[in-house]
């Protein structure tokens, strides 16, 4: 008897991803670009376009675990196989979000800037062991002529590993640290941490600088939606 083959689960690519998140914002904002979106408040459209690649992917993630347990036959041998497929399984996933989440959050602010005709690269170059994430104009530009760069380092969250970022400012002469989600666990004491270790420009979601009083005391700290205005001056400079 031939064996039916099964090709093995697996989830949607980042590009894909994202092309679909572009696509489902652009309709239920009735728009016809990304530029058009990005135009009318770059924060609300980055923030938007996070949530949106983020419930597909969930979608995506439930999707592989229907689809990785019936691999497995969990349906018909659950009492001696439960445990170490869910183990494999949980393993799997976690791998999967952790390689995920950084290229998501890189690809979403770069199609954003990108919109809004700010010419930029995911970073090539490193220093000292440390790459960012994001270059602005080109990594020829920053590799060549620094001072005449921007590099930027994109977290999806403060829980992520915010310190090692650090380095963006003490390598590159004009690095900015960029959060993408307004969170909850923004908080002053962690601000003054981020500040007192040597972070210099911290942009943060509109919404939450406008939540948070104390964001105005600092004046590190900046709306996302002045990225786009900062990052035009600067480029002004060397036109």
């Amino acid at each position: 008897m031939v064996q039916k083959y099964r090709s093995k689960p697996k989830i949607k690519d980042v590009d894909e991803i994202l092309k679909e998140a572009i696509d489902k914002i652009l309709k239920e904002n009735r728009v016809s670009s990304l530029k058009e979106l990005a135009q009318r408040n770059f924060s609300d459209c980055v923030i938007q376009l996070e949530k949106e690649a983020h419930k597909i992917y969930k979608n995506e993630e439930q999707n592989y675990i229907k689809e990785f347990l019936k691999e497995k036959g969990v349906s018909e041998t659950l009492a001696e196989n439960l445990s170490p497929t869910i183990s494999e399984f949980a393993t799997t996933i976690s791998n999967i979000r952790r390689a995920r989440a950084g290229t998501t959050s890189e690809k979403i602010l770069i199609e954003a800037l990108r919109a809004l005709d700010i010419p930029c690269e995911k970073c090539e170059i490193k220093r000292g062991g440390y790459r960012p994430d994001i270059v602005i104009p080109s990594n020829e530009v920053l590799k060549n002529n620094p001072e005449k760069g921007v590099a930027i380092a994109v977290k999806r969250t403060l829980r992520e590993r915010w310190a090692e970022d650090i380095d963006i400012f003490k390598k590159f002469p004009n690095g900015k640290f960029v959060l993408i989600t307004p969170e909850q666990d923004f908080k002053e004491e962690k601000v003054k941490d981020m500040i007192e270790r040597g972070m210099k420009e911290i942009y943060i979601p509109d919404e939450l600088y406008e939540r948070n009083e104390f964001s105005k005391k600092y004046k590190e700290i900046k709306k996302m939606s002045e990225l786009p205005k900062d990052l035009k001056k600067f480029l002004e400079k060397f036109k």
